[in-house]
């Protein structure tokens, strides 16, 4: 089993940050920040899948768990991205158990699933016996579904019933959104429908947690105190841009006083 996927089914927190960026070198140098996980986003982003080889190339260079987020769920579009080796998937906006079934049969093999049978780099190109990784690739994948539509939470019961789930992720942007609260996140309408989400998954011993930009310590403190354990915050972008934000101001402040 990967590791990350070991934490998780022990119950240990994990904490990520996304990469959005082209250049491999940001995975490497977040890699050896001491993240739990870097969650490398091809869903709104530029990123292919030359460049999110390259990215999974400098993960392992760095060893750190590195899950991929597709655009949909599309078994065509998640294949050639599972043959590279990721330590986990993320499918956005899975509003239903139908939707839940086709993204969890996308990661497996008949009789499971309907995976089409193809891997290059995740068998080491050849190094790893098909024999091998035919037997070890369910216990090494993370299969994670996120939860961002008010639909998801209606059928969330049902939903968390589809076997093959490793884990969830709360979206609440869009969640929020689509229960016409646009980044209103702390109504009480959606405080309420991710305390749903979160014990039902609890219950069902489902590991569940949340996908959020740049914050603060208190909204941090926020999803620490509704239970999640999977927390993936702020981005490249936010870091590069705080950062330069931060050595400004204090330049300003030395030369400028």
């Amino acid at each position: 089993m990967n590791k990350l996927k070991e934490k998780l089914h022990n119950n240990e927190v994990c904490l990520g940050t996304h990469v959005s960026l082209n250049d491999p070198v940001i995975t490497e140098l977040m890699g050896n920040v001491g993240f739990d996980y870097l969650w490398i986003d091809t869903e709104h982003t530029a990123i292919d899948l030359n460049c999110l080889q390259q990215h999974l190339i400098a993960a392992r260079a760095a060893c750190v768990s590195a899950i991929v987020r597709v655009p949909c769920v599309d078994q065509v579009r998640v294949k050639p991205i599972l043959e590279m080796g990721p330590d986990g998937i993320v499918f956005p906006q899975v509003n239903s158990y139908q939707l839940a079934k086709t993204a969890i049969e996308a990661c497996m093999y008949p009789p499971k699933g309907n995976r089409g049978f193809g891997p290059r780099r995740a068998i080491q190109f050849g190094r790893v016996s098909l024999s091998d990784y035919y037997q070890a690739v369910d216990d090494n994948l993370l299969r994670i579904l996120q939860v961002e539509n008010v639909h998801a939470v209606e059928d969330f019961v049902k939903i968390v019933t589809v076997e093959g789930i490793d884990a969830f992720i709360i979206g609440p942007c869009d969640l929020a959104a689509s229960m016409g609260h646009f980044n209103d996140l702390r109504h009480p309408e959606i405080v309420s429908a991710m305390r749903h989400v979160i014990q039902t998954a609890q219950k069902n011993h489902i590991p569940i947690g949340v996908s959020f930009g740049a914050c603060t310590y208190e909204d941090i403190l926020f999803w620490h105190d509704l239970g999640v354990n999977l927390i993936s915050l702020a981005a490249d972008t936010d870091l590069l841009l705080h950062g330069a934000e931060h050595y400004l101001k204090e330049m300003k402040k030395c030369f400028h006083s």
